[in-house]
């Protein structure tokens, strides 16, 4: 009996010893994380109310018609300037035509008119050119008629030589205005083909207006990413109509960022420029390193549909968020697996 006692005794001395160590290690973990969270939180800020971002752009249609071809895959990546999906266009493309055609008629006019122009000047020189002419014919037989009317004075010539001289001077003299009246009928003439031309100038713009119109139109018939990125949710077929203003689909960038909310008390921890680390709930324990890029300049309430007014009703103070645009430090293949609305906790040193 003696020995059972004595070995229930020892072995309730071990029980009661491994149950101090345990609590003993116990409180000493438990102090040791209290000094850990107590030095950490005295020197770092942290906010779980973040997230990563990412431009989501919608791809709306600006014609109506019919989608021809589908050339992506639901979350494809696709670059700048790839052609999405391609609305029928022969309606589009049979305007562009009858504008390109109506631009070159115009042309065309323009140029008949600018040579009507040309033709109508070298008209004046022709004429101008026969007036010189006309002139010295009329001075030679003005000279001659004169010099036979002294002869008749003298009786040294007949009267009827006489008046064959006078009817060449004034038959010289009817060629001369002659030519003069169509000197001015052919700068008439060039006036009024030049005036047609600053109209014909101004048609021509509205053609081409009007050509530049059709190519746009014509031009939105394909639609093409705007920038490198991932197609999102394909609810589109071959063969459905699309109409103006129509949501067709969304491309979502492959830049990345994360908006962290920190509290407004927890600000003097946050500057421009600053180092901080993130770990996001979908990829566990890894860490991420970023750079403050900026800080919103007012809350997020501020910026909200319906902002709070504090001048009305009953107040109630509440901390407010202010947004911080946290940039991604590390390589693109680390933060691969970082998608946009993913929640993660950042942690910002405070400032010294």
């Amino acid at each position: 009996m003696k020995t059972t006692a004595a070995r229930t005794h020892t072995l309730n001395k071990i029980f009661l010893t491994v149950i101090n160590v345990i609590a003993g290690l116990i409180l000493l973990g438990a102090l040791s994380w209290a000094v850990w969270f107590f030095v950490f939180f005295q020197n770092h800020e942290e906010t779980n109310d973040a997230q990563v971002e990412q431009y989501v752009t919608p791809i709306i249609s600006r014609v109506t018609g019919y989608i021809e071809k589908i050339n992506f895959q639901e979350n494809q990546f696709v670059h700048k300037g790839d052609t999405l999906l391609v609305i029928d266009n022969r309606e589009y493309k049979a305007k562009l035509d009858m504008a390109q055609a109506d631009y070159d008629n115009a042309i065309s006019t323009l140029d008949v008119l600018k040579k009507g122009v040309a033709t109508t000047k070298a008209d004046v020189a022709v004429h101008k050119a026969k007036l010189e002419a006309a002139n010295i014919a009329v001075w030679e037989t003005q000279l001659e008629f004169q010099r036979y009317e002294n002869l008749f004075k003298d009786d040294a010539t007949s009267g009827q030589e006489l008046e064959h001289k006078k009817a060449a001077y004034q038959s010289a003299k009817a060629h001369q205005a002659e030519i003069e009246r169509n000197i001015v009928e052919a700068q008439l003439n060039t006036a009024q083909a030049a005036s047609k031309v600053p109209a014909e100038n101004a048609l021509i713009e509205l053609k081409h207006a009007a050509l530049t119109n059709a190519a746009l139109y014509y031009s939105y018939t394909f639609i093409t990413a705007p920038y490198d990125g991932w197609v999102g949710r394909r609810t589109l077929q071959e063969g459905q109509l699309i109409k103006e203003g129509q949501n067709m689909l969304s491309i979502v960038s492959k830049e990345k960022w994360i908006t962290a909310n920190f509290k407004e008390t927890q600000l003097d921890a946050v500057a421009v420029g600053q180092k901080v680390t993130f770990r996001a709930d979908a990829t566990g324990n890894q860490e991420y390193n970023g750079v403050v890029e900026s800080i919103s300049p007012a809350s997020g309430a501020r910026f909200s549909l319906l902002p709070p007014d504090n001048a009305t009703g009953n107040f109630v103070k509440i901390e407010q968020r202010i947004p911080v645009r946290i940039k991604l430090a590390d390589e693109e293949k680390t933060t691969a697996a970082l998608r946009a609305g993913m929640n993660v906790v950042v942690v910002a040193g405070k400032k010294d």
